[in-house]
C-alpha cells in the first residue's frame, strides 16, 4: 500500500513539474508576443525598418506551433524588442534638438549595431537582422547629413570642423566611404588653415602684450613722463596697435568675435592714451623744429652779412685799385 502511493505522490510530482513548465513556456510565449505586439515605437513613424522588423518576427511566432518554438526562437524574439527599444531611445535623444545628442547618437548606434540579434536561422530572422542593420545606416546616415548641412553653413571655423568631423565619422559607420574621406579631407585641411591662423593670431597678440609692459605710461601719468618717454612709448603703442589690428582681423575672418574683441579692447586703450602722446610730442618736435629753424635762419643771415662784408671790400680794393 504504501508503495503505491509513493508511486502515485511521484507521477503526481512529475506531472506537476511538466505541467508547470508548460505553463511557463506558455507564459514566456506569451509574453514576448503580447511585449512585441505592444511595442509601438516612435521611430516607426519615420524609418519603416521599425515595424518591418516588429511585423516578421511576430509572423514567426504566429506561425510555428508552440510545440515547435525554440528556445533559440524565443531568444531571437526578445533580443529583437530589446534592440528596438534601444533604438527608440536613442531617437528620441536625438530629437531633443541638442547638438551633442545628435553625436551620441552616431556613436550609440554604432554600439547598438553590436546587439542586432546574432545568428539568423529562419527566413523571418534573416529579413529581421537586415532590417535592423539598413536601420541604423540609415538613421546614422541622416545624422552625419545633418552635421554636413551644419557644416556647410557655419560661419565660425571652430564648430565648422567639428561638425564635418562628426558627419565624416557618421559616414564611415554607414559604410558610405567616399563621402567619409571627402569630409574627412575637407575637416583636416579646415583645421590645419584654422591652426596656422591661430597661432599666428596668438603670436601677434603675445608681442603686442609684450611692447605694452615696456612701458608704464597710462592715461592717468601721461604727464608725469619725461619727453623721451613719450616718444619711445608712441613707438611701442604704435606697434603694439598694429598687432592687435592684424590679429583681430584674423579672429574675425574665423570669426572668433570674443577674441576680437579682446584685440579691439586693447586697440581702444591705445586710442585713448595716444593722442596726449602725440600732442606733447608734437608740441616738442614744433619746438625743436622752431629752434632749428632760427639756428638756420640765424646763420643765413650770418652768412649773408659776411657775403656782403666780403663784397664791400671787393668793391673797396676795386675804387682804390682805380684812384
Amino acid at each position: 500500500m504504501k508503495k503505491i502511493l509513493l508511486l502515485i505522490l511521484l507521477l503526481f510530482v512529475c506531472f506537476s513539474y511538466c505541467l508547470i513548465y508548460t505553463i511557463n513556456n506558455a507564459c514566456a510565449e506569451g509574453d514576448i508576443v503580447n511585449d512585441l505586439r505592444n511595442l509601438n515605437p516612435a521611430a516607426g513613424l519615420e524609418y519603416a525598418e521599425v515595424d518591418n522588423m516588429k511585423q516578421v518576427v511576430l509572423i514567426m511566432l504566429y506561425t510555428t506551433e508552440r510545440k515547435n518554438l525554440s528556445q533559440d526562437m524565443q531568444i531571437f524574439a526578445s533580443e529583437t524588442k530589446n534592440f528596438l527599444v534601444e533604438f527608440n531611445k536613442i531617437y528620441l535623444g536625438s530629437k531633443k534638438g541638442d547638438l551633442t545628442a545628435k553625436e551620441s547618437a552616431i556613436r550609440d548606434c554604432a554600439n547598438l549595431r553590436t546587439q542586432i540579434p546574432k545568428n539568423p536561422k529562419y527566413i523571418e530572422e534573416i529579413d529581421a537582422v537586415e532590417s535592423a542593420n539598413v536601420l541604423l545606416n540609415k538613421f546614422i546616415y541622416d545624422n552625419a547629413m545633418f552635421f554636413e548641412n551644419l557644416g556647410n553653413n557655419e560661419n565660425i571655423t571652430r564648430k565648422k570642423i567639428s561638425y564635418y568631423k562628426n558627419a565624416s565619422l557618421g559616414y564611415e559607420l554607414c559604410e558610405e566611404g567616399i563621402l567619409a574621406t571627402s569630409l574627412k579631407v575637407l575637416a583636416e585641411e579646415t583645421e590645419k588653415k584654422y591652426n596656422k591662423d591661430m597661432t599666428k593670431a596668438d603670436g601677434l597678440v603675445k608681442n603686442g602684450l609684450s611692447e605694452l609692459n615696456l612701458t608704464n605710461i597710462t592715461t592717468g601719468n601721461v604727464e608725469n613722463v619725461s619727453m623721451s618717454e613719450k616718444i619711445d612709448a608712441i613707438v611701442k603703442f604704435g606697434s603694439a596697435r598694429e598687432k592687435f589690428s592684424d590679429a583681430s582681423t584674423i579672429y574675425k575672418s574665423h570669426n572668433e568675435d570674443e577674441l576680437a574683441n579682446e584685440c579691439k579692447e586693447k586697440t581702444d586703450e591705445i586710442d585713448k592714451i595716444m593722442p596726449a602722446l602725440q600732442s606733447d610730442a608734437f608740441g616738442f618736435l614744433f619746438l625743436i623744429s622752431m629752434a632749428f629753424f632760427l639756428v638756420i635762419t640765424y646763420l643765413f643771415l650770418r652768412i649773408s652779412e659776411w657775403k656782403k662784408a666780403i663784397y664791400d671790400v671787393s668793391l673797396g680794393d676795386e675804387i682804390l685799385g682805380k684812384v
